[in-house]
């Protein structure tokens, strides 16, 4: 199908440019086949999930297996992410909804990745102060994955296909099989990147890790792909009593990867799953994607007739979910806003440098200290007297004794200090008191030294001269 060719070259291409920024950015979580990493990773299966969904195929994530799944699914993507068995319980499921006719499982057995390969073939891209880098990170995952080969393998095996773990690496070189085309000239030419490290065999009873019995089952085992020492890496699996229902094994999940689909081999090898996966039926395809990651799968069964939500449930059913999703979005700003405050709130005291009235209140506070209401009454009086040349108002204080003292000055309106009107014998007394003065004595008529300046002055500004 060149349609479906065209579009997995594109979305292989994308991913490229994805992950394909630089060292620093590199992700290389293995099997994942939904979330970010499906996509950013190297060793993800998101470029292979978007091919199937663009062929126009719905897929879905598989978390438990239903038979409401079994129904409705035609096609299960089995992607284990690391070694462990699947529990009995999930393969008789599978063997089950293969029974219920025209259904394909695609089961892609899990490897170490292409991580040394991605180092190695990016180098030359890379910039020149940066390929060392390049040098020591393929050095260093080279290392890695001798150390996990040297420990061995343990590859799970079912009754309908057991994966072998090959005792040394072999380059997928002049491949054979029903699958291999004269008109796929780029085939022959180009072999994919990665080493196989697994190989594909018929099912047969025997002991399993767990200690369990792997039953045989009378099935087709037929080679799709095989290397030139004759190691098959695609097989199909076929039995009389799933009703036209198949299997198809790949030993090597590198070559499904978003880094192996950069690779022409792997594009078509991904390009001859998927046509098999369309000719089941000409429309409504449904596929779903399984990650083993270790944990046994949940299988569960209900009574014949329309499954109807029960309890709690039915907070998960449209149109019902929206309101549950809004209700506890709108619960949570509830909660937020009432969050408690433990204690008493402090009040913060703060006072501006810039504030007059602080200037006030210091010094009121400072008169306050020295004598009070008196005290500021007496200053504002000897203001209006020394200053303004007031003698009687209402801001004037008449201390006692105050007619036996001097006469006063006061200011005219013509602007001159004259002295007040006393007796004859008043002024021969302070005649003979200037005559006993010295001659450098200062004229009593002259102001104080204490005095301000403002006290020579009159009302409209002029000094007094």
């Amino acid at each position: 199908m060149n349609v479906t060719s065209q579009r997995c070259l594109i979305l292989a291409a994308a991913a490229c440019i994805t992950f394909g920024g630089g060292c620093s950015e590199l992700t290389t979580e293995y099997g994942r086949t939904s979330g970010s990493s499906a996509y950013s990773s190297i060793n993800g299966y998101g470029t292979f999930r978007l091919a199937m969904e663009n062929s126009g195929i719905a897929d879905r994530d598989v978390v438990r297996l239903t038979d409401r799944l079994k129904k409705d699914t035609d096609i299960l993507v089995w992607a284990p992410q690391n070694l462990n068995p699947l529990n009995p319980e999930a393969v008789n499921w599978i063997d089950s909804w293969l029974k219920t006719g025209n259904r394909l499982l695609i089961y892609i057995a899990p490897d170490n990745g292409c991580e040394v390969e991605y180092w190695e073939k990016t180098r030359p891209l890379a910039p020149a102060e940066k390929r060392l880098e390049y040098r020591r990170r393929a050095a260093k995952s080279r290392t890695e994955r001798m150390v996990k080969l040297s420990y061995g393998r343990y590859q799970p095996s079912y009754k309908w296909f057991s994966v072998n773990h090959l005792s040394k690496p072999e380059k997928i070189k002049a491949s054979s099989g029903p699958w291999t085309t004269a008109n796929d000239s780029n085939q022959t030419s180009e072999a994919p990147w990665t080493p196989l490290e697994n190989g594909v065999a018929k099912g047969k009873q025997g002991k399993t890790k767990t200690g369990g019995q792997t039953p045989p089952l009378n099935a087709n085992f037929q080679s799709l792909l095989q290397t030139g020492n004759g190691t098959t890496y695609v097989a199909e699996i076929k039995a009389a009593s799933w009703n036209n229902s198949k299997i198809i094994v790949v030993s090597a999940g590198s070559l499904l990867s978003n880094f192996g689909l950069t690779q022409r081999p792997n594009q078509l090898l991904a390009d001859r799953i998927i046509q098999d996966a369309v000719s089941l039926k000409t429309s409504d395809l449904n596929a779903g994607f399984l990650n083993n990651n270790g944990m046994p799968l949940a299988v569960s069964s209900s009574d014949d007739g329309v499954q109807i939500a029960r309890g709690m449930e039915f907070l998960t059913v449209w149109p019902v979910s929206l309101l549950t999703m809004h209700g506890m979005f709108l619960g949570l700003i509830i909660c937020i806003a009432l969050w408690p405050i433990f204690g008493r709130p402090r009040r913060i005291m703060y006072q501006s440098k810039g504030n007059f009235g602080d200037n006030l209140n210091a010094v009121a506070a400072l008169m306050n200290n020295v004598g009070g209401k008196q005290y500021a009454r007496r200053k504002i009086s000897d203001y209006m007297q020394r200053i303004r040349g007031e003698t009687s108002g209402p801001w004037i204080i008449k201390e006692l004794g105050s007619d036996a003292s001097p006469a006063a000055r006061t200011v005219q309106p013509g602007g001159l200090a004259k002295r007040a009107q006393s007796n004859p014998s008043t002024e021969q007394a302070e005649q003979s008191e200037s005559q006993s003065r010295p001659n450098n004595s200062q004229d009593s008529s002259l102001p104080s030294p204490g005095m301000s300046e403002s006290a020579n002055s009159q009302t409209d500004g002029k000094k007094i001269e």
